[in-house]
C-alpha cells in the first residue's frame, strides 16, 4: 500500500508540472503551418551534388567541387544566408539548436509529419561535418571567400569560380568554439537517430567525441573573416560537454562542464547575467537552460529563472510589443527565446513561458502594426524580396544582366526575415538586409520555438498547401522594340529569355528568326543578298545570318540571331539591325516581326525562339499551324511507326523523315528520351 501511495503521490507531480495541450480554437493562428514551413528553408539553403534532391525542386546541383583545393570531398552543408559561404560558427551553432528542438519536441515533429525531413537535414549537417574532420587534430570550417562570394548575385547553380578551404582549425590555429558547436550536433544526433539507425548513430557519437576532445585540447576562437567575430568558445565547450553527457551518460562530461563555468566565472559567490539568447555565437541560454533540468546544482536554476523574468519583465520591447535585444535580425532572437521558454515551460510547467512565446510568435505571424507575417510565405501578407539570390533567381552580370530588384522568382517559404525595426516598421527591399535578411542562425530557433507552439497550441492544425516548390518548366519568350525604323531599313533591342527555374541552368542552341517581307524589293528586282545585316551589340557574343529564305513565292525572309559560343540564363539582349543601303525602299508595314513594334518594350510572339532547332515560343509566318505531338511522320496520325522513327533518331540522330517539332513530345526544346517515354505511354493507352 506504501508503494502504491508514493506512485499516486508522483503521478500527480506529474501531472502538476507536464503542461497541457491548448485547444486550437483559441489561437490565432496555423502553428503547424508556420512549423511546416519554417523547415523548408533549410532545403532551400542546401549545398552540394544532392541539393534539389528533396522537396525544393527549384534548387539543383552547386558547388560540387569544394574541398578540392585541400585534396578533399567537402561538399555539403548548407549555405549561411542568402550568400553561399558555409560560414563555421553559425553552421554549427544552428545545427546544434535545431537538433536540440527535435530532441525536445520530437514527438510534435512525428504528429506533424515533419520528422522525416527534420531528420534529413540534421543528416545533412551531420555528413558535412565528418567530412571535414578528415582525422583527429583538423576541422575545416568555412568553405568560400565572403567577400568574394558577395559580389555575386545569382542562382548557386550558376556559381562556377573556385571556393577555397578558407578557415580549418588545427591545433596552432584553434577552433574550440566550432568544435564544441559541432560535438553538440553530433551527439544530438546520435540521440535523435539511433532508434532509425543505429549504425550510423554511433558513427556521429565516435566523431562528437574526437571533435570535443579537440576543442578543449586546443583553446582559441574560430575566425569568419569580418562576417562572424566570436567572443569565447567556453559557452560551446559547455554545450558540448552537456549533449555527450546526456548521450553516454558519462560524468567526466558534467565535471567538465563544472570547469568550465570556473574558467568563465561562474560560481556559487559569482552568479551571471544570462540576458543574451541563443544564436549563432551564444549558446549559454542552452547550456543553462538544460544545467537547470540536469544538474543538482542550484546555482544554474537560479540563473535560468533570472534568464526566463529577464526576458519577460525587464528586457525592452518595441510599441506594439516585441522584445528588442539587437538591432540586426530584430526578430530572430524573440524567436529563439520563444523556444527556450516553451523547453522551459515543458519542464517546470511555468505558464508565463507560453504566454511569452505566443505573444512574440504571434507578432511575427502577423499580429503587428504592419498586419505582416515576417516568416515568408506564410499567411496573406509576408515578404516579397527577401535578400536571398537563390530565392531571387536573376542574374546580375553578364550574359544576363538583370538586377536583383526584379519580383523574386521563388517563394523562399518558411524563412524567417530579420523583420521590424525598435519602431515596428519593416521595409520589404532585397537591399536594405538588416530587414530583409534571412539566415541558417535566424530560422534555429524559430523551428523550436514552432515545433513548441504546434505541441501546445497546435491542436488538430495541419500544414496549408506550399505551391511552387517543384518548380516550373522553362519559359521561353522574345521582348523587343524599335531602335531606329526609316526607309533603309531597322534597328531592333531584342531580349531574349529562357526563364529556367527547376533547377536554374545555363542553356546552349538558342537561337530566334526575325521575318520580314521584301516584296517591295522583289517588285524592283532586287536581290536580297543586298541586304546588310549586323550585331550591333551583345554581351552574350550573338552572331546574326545573312537574309535567308523561308516562303520565296511570297517574298518572305528571315534572319537567325545565334550565340554559338554562349550558353544563356534569363535574360539575352542583342541589338542588331537589317538594312538595304542602296534602295531605300525599306517598309516595316507588311514584315511580319515588325508588326506592334514600338519605341517602348513589349512582349513580342512574331520573334520565335528555338532550342537545337525545334520552335519553343512563337509565331512564324505558317501562322502557327497547329502541331500533332508525336506525328514524326506528319501523316496526321500517331502510331507505332511514330514510335519506331522516335527510337530510329534517338540511336543513330538521322533525323531524315522526321518532323523534329512534333518528336517534342513533352515540348521543352529537346528531343530525347522523355519524349520516347511520353510517346509509349501513350500509344499504351496511359
Amino acid at each position: 500500500m506504501k508503494k502504491v501511495s508514493v506512485l499516486i503521490v508522483l503521478a500527480v507531480l506529474l501531472v502538476s508540472i507536464i503542461p497541457p495541450a491548448v485547444s486550437a480554437e483559441e489561437n490565432n493562428f496555423n502553428y503547424v503551418d508556420a512549423f511546416a514551413k519554417s523547415i523548408l528553408f533549410y532545403e532551400a539553403n542546401w549545398c552540394g551534388p544532392d541539393a534539389g534532391n528533396n522537396r525544393i525542386k527549384w534548387r539543383g546541383p552547386c558547388h560540387c567541387d569544394d574541398g578540392k583545393d585541400v585534396g578533399l570531398d567537402l561538399t555539403g552543408g548548407f549555405h549561411d544566408c542568402g550568400d553561399h559561404v558555409k560560414f563555421g560558427l553559425p553552421q554549427c551553432a544552428s545545427a546544434s539548436t535545431l537538433g536540440w528542438a527535435y530532441y525536445e519536441f520530437k514527438d510534435t515533429f512525428i504528429a506533424k509529419g515533419q520528422d522525416g525531413y527534420m531528420l534529413n537535414i540534421l543528416k545533412h549537417f551531420c555528413d558535412y561535418f565528418m567530412k571535414c574532420f578528415p582525422n583527429k587534430t583538423t576541422f575545416y570550417y568555412q568553405v568560400g571567400d565572403g567577400d568574394v562570394d558577395h559580389q555575386y548575385w545569382g542562382p548557386p547553380e550558376l556559381q562556377t569560380y573556385d571556393r577555397p578551404a578558407y578557415y580549418v582549425a588545427t591545433p596552432s590555429n584553434p577552433g574550440s568554439d566550432v568544435a564544441g558547436d559541432a560535438a553538440a550536433s553530433l551527439a544530438l544526433m546520435y540521440l535523435n537517430y539511433k532508434d532509425k539507425d543505429s549504425t550510423y548513430a554511433e558513427k556521429c557519437l565516435t566523431y562528437a567525441k574526437d571533435l570535443y576532445d579537440f576543442g578543449m585540447t586546443y583553446r582559441g576562437n574560430s575566425k569568419g573573416q569580418s562576417y562572424y567575430l566570436p567572443r569565447t568558445y567556453l559557452d560551446e565547450l559547455m554545450w558540448g560537454s552537456i549533449w555527450l553527457y546526456v548521450a553516454t551518460n558519462d560524468n567526466k562530461y558534467m565535471d567538465n562542464v563544472e570547469k568550465l563555468m570556473v574558467e568563465k566565472g561562474i560560481t556559487g559567490g559569482n552568479s551571471f547575467n544570462d540576458n543574451w539568447t541563443q544564436c549563432w555565437d551564444y549558446v549559454l541560454t542552452g547550456v543553462f537552460t538544460k544545467l537547470a533540468t540536469l544538474s543538482t546544482n542550484p546555482l544554474y536554476k537560479s540563473i535560468a529563472d533570472d534568464h526566463i523574468d529577464y526576458w519577460q519583465n525587464r528586457l525592452k520591447t518595441t510599441p506594439a510589443g516585441l522584445k528588442y535585444l539587437d538591432s540586426w535580425g530584430v526578430c530572430k532572437y524573440p524567436a529563439a527565446e520563444s523556444m527556450v521558454q516553451l523547453v522551459y515551460y515543458k519542464y517546470f510547467g511555468n505558464e508565463k513561458c507560453l504566454d511569452f512565446a505566443k505573444s512574440q510568435i504571434d507578432y511575427i505571424l502577423g499580429d503587428n502594426p504592419n498586419n505582416m507575417s515576417y516568416e515568408v510565405g506564410f499567411g496573406d501578407n509576408y515578404p516579397k524580396y527577401p535578400h536571398h539570390r537563390a530565392a531571387s533567381g536573376v542574374l546580375e552580370g553578364p550574359p544576363a544582366d538583370e538586377k536583383k530588384e526584379l519580383p523574386e522568382r521563388h517563394i523562399l517559404y518558411g524563412a524567417l526575415v530579420g523583420g521590424a525595426d525598435m519602431n515596428d516598421e519593416y521595409h520589404d527591399n532585397v537591399n536594405e538586409y538588416v530587414y530583409s535578411e534571412t539566415g541558417l542562425d535566424y530560422n534555429a530557433g524559430f523551428v523550436g520555438a514552432l515545433a513548441g507552439m504546434s505541441k501546445y497550441l497546435g491542436g488538430n492544425q495541419l500544414p496549408g498547401p506550399t505551391p511552387g516548390i517543384e518548380g516550373e518548366p522553362t519559359k521561353y519568350y522574345s521582348e523587343a522594340k524599335l531602335y531606329k525604323s526609316g526607309i533603309e531599313g531597322v534597328t531592333v533591342d531584342l531580349n531574349l529569355y529562357n526563364i529556367v527555374t527547376a533547377p536554374p541552368q545555363y542553356e546552349k542552341d538558342l537561337s530566334c528568326k526575325f521575318f520580314v517581307d521584301l516584296s517591295e524589293f522583289a517588285a524592283e528586282g532586287i536581290n536580297p543578298a543586298k541586304f546588310t545585316t549586323k550585331v550591333y551589340y551583345s554581351p552574350a557574343g550573338a552572331q546574326i545570318s545573312g537574309i535567308q529564305p523561308y516562303d520565296k513565292d511570297k517574298n518572305i525572309y528571315y534572319v537567325e540571331i545565334t550565340f554559338p559560343n554562349s550558353q544563356l540564363y534569363a535574360r539575352t539582349y542583342v541589338q542588331f539591325c537589317i538594312y538595304n543601303y542602296e534602295s531605300k525602299l525599306w517598309d516595316s508595314k507588311n514584315d511580319l516581326s515588325t508588326a506592334g513594334l514600338t519605341d517602348v518594350y513589349g512582349k513580342i510572339e512574331n520573334i520565335p525562339i528555338y532550342k537545337n532547332g525545334v520552335k519553343v515560343y512563337g509565331n512564324d509566318p505558317s501562322g502557327g499551324t497547329t502541331v500533332l505531338y508525336g506525328d514524326l511522320n506528319n501523316d496526321k496520325e500517331v502510331n507505332a511507326i511514330d514510335f519506331a522513327l522516335l527510337k530510329k533518331y534517338l540511336l543513330d540522330g538521322n533525323a531524315e523523315g522526321i518532323i523534329l517539332t512534333n518528336a517534342d513530345i513533352n515540348k521543352d526544346g529537346a528531343v530525347n528520351a522523355l519524349d520516347f517515354a511520353n510517346l509509349k505511354l501513350y500509344l499504351l493507352g496511359k
